[in-house]
């Protein structure tokens, strides 16, 4: 009965309260980490290496795919060339930036992965007292790597034919190229979020069809972990840790309130 409770009690969390739980969750697995003895010490090569890669991908995205964006802009003095300039530019600006949060999100996933499948374990040994296999081993580091990758794969195929679909929203005057930039974002975030979840759901066995029924069923916390994952990402110096705390804020979040529903 008291299991019933719970599930009900999570399935009636409003949209908007759920999105703030996982877009908080980033933000909030800091004290976690501080808190949590032993636990610090797993950052330090993520730290450099996130250093490493968001350098890389800022200078690509900066340097390179903007003046490719730049180049999409329509040319010419005519008023309604100039016009059309200026509502494609915020929608080319918001591309820009999806894009440059999936390159770091995509490549550092990858790299740090057997990082961040330690971090979530401890961190939900922790919470729960249960005992989790949390060691170094080859065979595991490659395991993660090749499992990520899977799975960024599968999400990419997923969300890219979704976006060739909603092309047609843009039949729809002006409306259409602002809605269709809403929904790539939330779709880029949803995939953001993905990602970090894997790590909890993954030592449940679950395949990749189960995990993205999981998640569809929680989207708005799903959405809202991407977020803030994207949110931390940009704050000076602790932005080099937010793969890491977005692990560690879907670990929270799946213990928390997606665990107990699925029981």
């Amino acid at each position: 009965m008291m299991q019933k409770n719970i599930s009900t009690r999570i399935a009636a969390i409003r949209p908007f309260t759920a999105f703030a739980m996982g877009a908080g969750a980033p933000f909030r697995s800091i004290i976690t980490v501080i808190r949590q003895k032993g636990l610090l010490r797993h950052f330090v090569i993520p730290f450099f290496l996130n250093i490493l890669v968001l350098g890389l991908i800022f200078f690509l995205s900066f340097f390179f795919l903007s003046d490719f964006l730049n180049s999409l802009l329509p040319r010419g003095d005519a008023w309604y060339l100039q016009a059309l300039r200026f509502i494609i530019s915020p929608i080319l600006a918001v591309l820009l930036i999806i894009l440059t949060a999936l390159m770091y999100s995509i490549t550092g996933s990858i790299i740090i992965a057997p990082f961040n499948d330690i971090i979530s374990a401890k961190v939900e040994s922790h919470i729960t007292g249960e005992s989790i296999d949390d060691t170094f081993s080859l065979s595991g580091i490659i395991d993660d790597i090749l499992r990520i990758t899977a799975n960024i794969i599968k999400l990419l195929i997923i969300i890219t034919v979704f976006q060739i679909t909603m092309l047609l929203i843009n039949i729809i005057p002006l409306a259409g190229s602002v809605l269709y930039a809403a929904v790539s974002f939330i779709s880029a975030m949803f995939f953001l979020g993905f990602q970090f979840f894997d790590f909890p759901l993954e030592r449940r066995r679950m395949v990749f069809r189960e995990k993205l029924k999981v998640l569809w069923k929680f989207k708005f916390t799903t959405i809202g972990l991407g977020v803030g994952f994207f949110l931390i990402s940009i704050v000076p110096v602790i932005g080099f840790l937010g793969l890491n705390l977005g692990a560690v804020g879907a670990t929270l979040l799946y213990v928390d309130h997606i665990k107990p529903s699925l029981e």
